[in-house]
Formats: C-alpha cells, structure tokens, sequence
C-alpha cells in the first residue's frame, strides 16, 4: 500500500472516530468542463474564484465570498472556488480547510497538469498569481479578472 492511501485510510478512520462529517464534497474538474460549466446559464452571474490551501491570502478572503454568497443565495448569483492544490494534497490540506472555513459552495479541483494550457484562457495577462477571480455574466457580456485578493466590498462593487 502505498503513502497516499495510507493516509487516505487514516484519515477516514479519523473522520469515523472523531464523528465528523464533511458537508462539501470536492470534485476533480478538467479545464474544458470548468469552462462550460461556468457559461452555462447566461443569466448566471459566476464568480469564480482561484486559490490554494497553502495560500494565506485565498484563505483570508474565502469568508468574504462565503458571505457574498449567503447574501446573494436569492439571486441568479454561482460562487465556484477553484482548487489549484496537488490532488495527492486533497485529503490532508483541502478537505480540512472546507471543513474548517464550513465552505457550502460548489469546489472543484483543477485536475490539469500544464498550467500553460489554461491560465491564458482565463485572462491572457494573468500569471498565474493566487488568489485570482473571474466574474462572468455572459448575457450582458461583463468579465473582469482580478489577480488579486478580494474583500466582499469589492465583491459586491464587481458584481453589480
């Protein structure tokens, strides 16, 4: 058995003794299924938002979309966060911190090995700093890139 199955296993086991539950599942995502998915309903404002589990930043700004989010649930409003973690770093890092920030919004993680086969399509200025924000709107045609971190003042001036 190799190490990341082993912690797989420990970690399960973890969650069973300690009865702890994950509301939020994660799902891998290849970039083209990201891509349709997040222009699909063209009435649907899309904020989607790039981070890392090891970035302080990304974390220190996930409330603030947690509460856009929670504010907006009436709306024909979809906050995606976007993992850009190493899938072997999926148990050990990511699922702890949806856990521990209570993340209820939709997570994937960014199963695409050549970040230059994609970061361009996202904005062709970006160098792939995180966090990083795409809002989209794809009725009115409004897109705006952010490389950088946000507040939930912002959030809600880039939305509206």
């Amino acid at each position: 058995m190799n190490k990341t199955a082993i912690r797989i296993m420990v970690f399960a086991i973890s969650l069973l003794f300690n009865n702890v539950a994950f509301s939020q599942n994660i799902s891998t995502i290849r970039f083209e299924t990201l891509q349709q998915r997040i222009t699909s309903n063209p009435d649907t404002v899309y904020v989607v938002n790039f981070f890392a589990s090891w970035c302080a930043p990304c974390i220190q700004e996930i409330p603030d979309f947690l509460k856009y989010a929670e504010d907006n649930k009436n709306e024909k409003v979809r906050v995606i966060f976007v993992s850009l973690d190493f899938k072997k770093n999926m148990y050990e890092s990511l699922l702890p911190l949806i856990q521990k920030l209570n993340i209820n919004q939709t997570v994937y993680l960014l199963d695409e090995p050549d970040a230059n086969q994609w970061i361009d399509k996202i904005d062709n200025t970006w160098s792939g700093v995180i966090p990083a924000t795409l809002i989209l709107h794809k009725s009115s045609d409004y897109r705006k890139f952010i490389p950088a971190p946000l507040t939930y003042s912002l959030l809600k001036k880039f939305t509206k």
